[in-house]
């Protein structure tokens, strides 16, 4: 907690201003360092990823921090963000069951990944804007292919795992914080083959769409 408020202290707020913009002042390493253990303790950030930098893959864990905390989705702990870090506890399934499970969030546009009624992982995603919205719903995973080709829109599609028709939860270059797909998943390249290789064909999916 010690560390988690001097992050806020040490570093001004105009350092966040564009954190990964070219030429731009970066937080200071070891309390970055700070943050990324807290948010490896908390499931948004995969072990191993502290090294007191804050790159695309931290920036996208603090996303799906904010997300889940209802703050604003901006990628940068601040000292809102590092507040609600130091009080926050790990996210708990919404729905019931043992085994492994994937509950997708398009309320908060997050992914859960559950195993034995444990969050292993949250992370942040973006799904089906207005009029190509993702069906809500209880599924199962169907198809998985390591690089599936998207007919209808002529981009390749990496680690997918297909669930309902043509709908698959799958890596993408662009993960904007809000809904944007047409109707897919999208997750991070930092998270989408650690979850793919985790998934297998027949794993749950539950697609829930609930007001905080």
């Amino acid at each position: 907690m010690v560390a988690l408020t001097a992050f806020a202290l040490l570093v001004p707020a105009s350092a966040y201003a564009d954190p990964l913009a070219a030429g731009g002042v970066t937080p200071r390493p070891r309390t970055v360092e700070a943050v990324q253990r807290k948010l490896v303790e908390l499931g948004y950030l995969r072990r191993g990823s502290v090294d007191g930098v804050f790159g695309p893959r931290s920036r996208a864990a603090v996303i799906a921090f904010q997300k889940w905390e209802g703050l604003d989705r901006d990628g940068i702990p601040g000292p809102i963000t590092q507040t609600a870090l130091g009080s926050a506890r790990r996210p708990a399934p919404v729905t019931r069951g043992g085994g492994t499970r994937i509950e997708i969030l398009l309320d908060r546009q997050v992914l859960l990944l559950v195993r034995n009624g444990n969050v292993l992982r949250t992370m942040h995603v973006s799904t089906g804007k207005r009029g190509f919205l993702t069906p809500t719903g209880k599924y199962s995973i169907v198809r998985k292919r390591r690089r599936s080709w998207s007919i209808p829109y002529k981009v390749w599609l990496p680690w997918a795992s297909y669930f309902v028709r043509g709908i698959a939860i799958h890596q993408s270059r662009v993960v904007p914080v809000r809904r944007a797909s047409h109707g897919c998943v999208r997750v991070t390249r930092f998270d989408a083959r650690w979850l793919y290789l985790r998934t297998p064909v027949g794993t749950p999916v539950r697609v829930l769409n609930r007001s905080r």
